[in-house]
């Protein structure tokens, strides 16, 4: 499991320091515990007269089962609040609440040209976002340390795209933080989720002249994730009156340079380079980027010495068609694959592997992935075809017989046995699963053939396998559909759970623990059987502390932002195999609560396919 540890936004050097440009961008250190200090320990319930939530959103369909009972609260438990109370006070904000009002303007904007800050977010209700009350009622403080200290990428795929809809939601300002701070923090967390452009959006909200020093940095690191070093010209001047750090010195010069200001470019480079700001190395990148607009000699890079991937280098090395070793990005964060996979300058062929990578996050959609792979088709080599992904690929869509989609399928799902890649291959196929017809001769590929549409949130389809799936099954086809189907068409009760438990063996234990918090978290349990479960999986499901009763309550207050946020703290772990099934159980709980029982269906669903 990943260890909760303080990040400021200085992490991947986005500060004013001096060493802004060398801080290791993409690192994680070995795990401890899914949640926060302060968040494991055990409170009394909530006041009597919480703030009253925003209007509710219509209840979902699916019935919903009776919760565990919480235990009685100690004498010594401490309160934790959204309103910015509790242990939030002893978090300093004195050195990122200031105001780029401070900074004289450049120059002034009419009014009606002038982009609105009242709620900034490109998805609205109807295209996928979770509307203007997703975090209404919370301290915009508590959010931002949420946001800023939240480990990300997180193990599931479907919660990192529940959270993507919260954070790219049109949405207000909340209490406590000014406009472009809030959206920078939105901006860095899409960011540390692999999502460039996402984070771009928001940045690109605000105009110039209202960038707060925290904006300002974000928009340095979103620049660099996105390889467009033109992105820093409108932000220089700017930038450099709020802090006169290295990266904002150089990032003149490359403007300077790309407008053909040679000798400005020259002196602005020669300060950092007489002033000691950075090392050698970063210096040389910022040299071949400066010369990037003029057809001088391109500056020669030489990798050899360099033991870390950093934003700088990542983005001003991509920009100006450097290639980076694969140790390096072997040793970054999963999402600067992320990052890659979308990067123009990098090769086709060489985002193939990033670009599963990006899937597997959530980052990258199935018809995405597709859509890589059939432009990489026209590049390759005619003889080099037959048997290639692209082949089986292409039969698993258009092969005008069904065992013949089928076999190529198998032949994704298996081509890379690691645990990332055969969920990768499960996501590539996701479309075309959804076009096989349910038949009993292909009972025996239901099991993939369903896990591969839910990653796409193709359930409809995938609920159409009921009709073939034994009666008496307890396998994983069952599984799957019993968590991920929107109305249940197999049979669901303890008896069959216990089924499935014992045919897992121990190997499956931790997969048969999950299946149990699922289906009580779905309500697909009545009261009885969910104490049987919990005593039987010893799951713990009636323990609570604070996570799982703030979690509880702002599901009920309907805020889905909130929930998605407070849901993705309670999985920050590795992989599925370190997800407690208690976790899941709030987790999936809370989304139906919230009236998201799509997505609660299809994180359980995750959960049974990765674990």
């Amino acid at each position: 499991m990943k260890r909760w540890k303080t990040k400021s936004l200085l992490a991947l050097g986005i500060g004013v320091g001096a060493y802004a440009l060398i801080v290791p961008a993409f690192g994680q250190d070995a795990p401890e515990s899914l949640l926060p200090e302060g968040f494991g320990d055990p409170v009394p319930p909530p006041p009597a007269s919480p703030p009253p939530p925003p209007a509710a959103t219509p209840a979902p369909s699916a019935p919903t089962g009776p919760a565990p009972s919480a235990p009685a609260s100690r004498p010594d438990d401490r309160a934790f609040s959204l309103d910015g109370e509790g242990d939030i006070d002893e978090f300093d904000m004195s050195d990122l609440d200031l105001e780029f009002e401070d900074i004289p303007p450049e120059y002034e904007l009419p009014p009606q040209a002038r982009r609105s800050l009242v709620r900034v977010g490109p998805l609205m209700p109807a295209n996928g976002g979770y509307g203007e009350d997703a975090f209404a009622g919370a301290d915009g403080r508590y959010l931002s340390r949420l946001m800023r200290e939240l480990d990300a990428p997180g193990p599931s795929r479907w919660m990192h795209i529940s959270l993507r809809r919260a954070l790219l939601s049109n949405i207000p300002t909340p209490d406590g933080v000014a406009a472009p701070d809030w959206i920078a923090e939105r901006a860095w967390l899409l960011l540390r989720m692999g999502e460039v452009d996402g984070a771009r959006m928001l940045v690109q909200r605000v105009d110039s002249d209202r960038h707060t020093p925290k904006l300002y940095a974000v928009a340095m690191q979103t620049g660099l994730a996105a390889t467009d070093l033109a992105a820093f010209c409108p932000l220089v001047s700017g930038a450099r009156r709020s802090a006169e750090s290295p990266a904002w010195v150089m990032a003149d010069a490359i403007c300077a340079g790309l407008g053909g200001e040679s000798a400005r470019a020259t002196a602005q480079m020669a300060s950092v380079r007489n002033a000691g700001l950075t090392n050698g190395f970063d210096m040389r990148l910022g040299d071949r980027a400066v010369n990037a607009g003029s057809s001088a000699q391109a500056v020669p890079i030489d990798w050899t010495g360099v033991e870390q991937l950093n934003a700088w280098r990542f983005g001003v090395a991509n920009a100006t068609g450097v290639e980076i070793p694969d140790e390096l990005y072997e040793g970054a964060g999963r999402q600067v694959a992320a990052w890659r996979a979308r990067t123009p300058r990098v090769d086709l062929a060489d985002r193939i592997a990033p670009a599963r990578t990006a899937a597997v996050l959530g980052v990258f959609s199935n018809q995405a992935l597709v859509s890589m792979y059939s432009a990489l088709l026209a590049e390759l080599d005619p003889s080099a075809i037959p048997g290639s992904t692209t082949d089986f690929l292409r039969q698993a869509y258009v092969d005008p017989g069904e065992s013949g989609r089928v076999d190529a399928m198998e032949a994704l799902w298996t081509e890379d046995d690691s645990a990332d890649g055969r969920y990768a291959g499960l996501i590539l196929t996701a479309r075309a699963a959804a076009r096989v017809r349910p038949a009993e001769d292909l009972v025996g590929y239901a099991r993939e053939l369903i896990a591969a549409m839910m990653t796409a949130g193709l359930d409809i389809q995938a609920s159409r396998w009921a009709s073939v799936i034994d009666a008496d099954s307890s396998d994983d086809a069952w599984a799957l559909l019993a968590v991920g189907a929107p109305q249940p068409g197999v049979e669901i009760d303890f008896d069959r759970l216990e089924d499935y438990a014992d045919n897992a063996g121990s190997d499956g234990r931790h997969r048969a623990r999950l299946l149990a918090a699922a289906l009580a978290g779905l309500g697909r349990l009545d009261a009885g059987e969910i104490g049987e479960a919990d005593r039987t999986f010893d799951l713990g499901l009636a323990r609570e502390g604070i996570w799982s009763r703030q979690l509880e309550r702002v599901a009920r207050g309907q805020r889905v932002g909130l929930v998605a946020l407070i849901a993705a703290i309670g999985m920050q772990a590795n992989s599925w195999a370190g997800v407690p099934p208690r976790h899941l159980y709030h987790i999936v709980r809370a989304y139906r609560l919230a009236g998201r029982e799509p997505e609660a269906r299809m994180i359980a669903a995750e959960a049974i396919t990765r674990a």
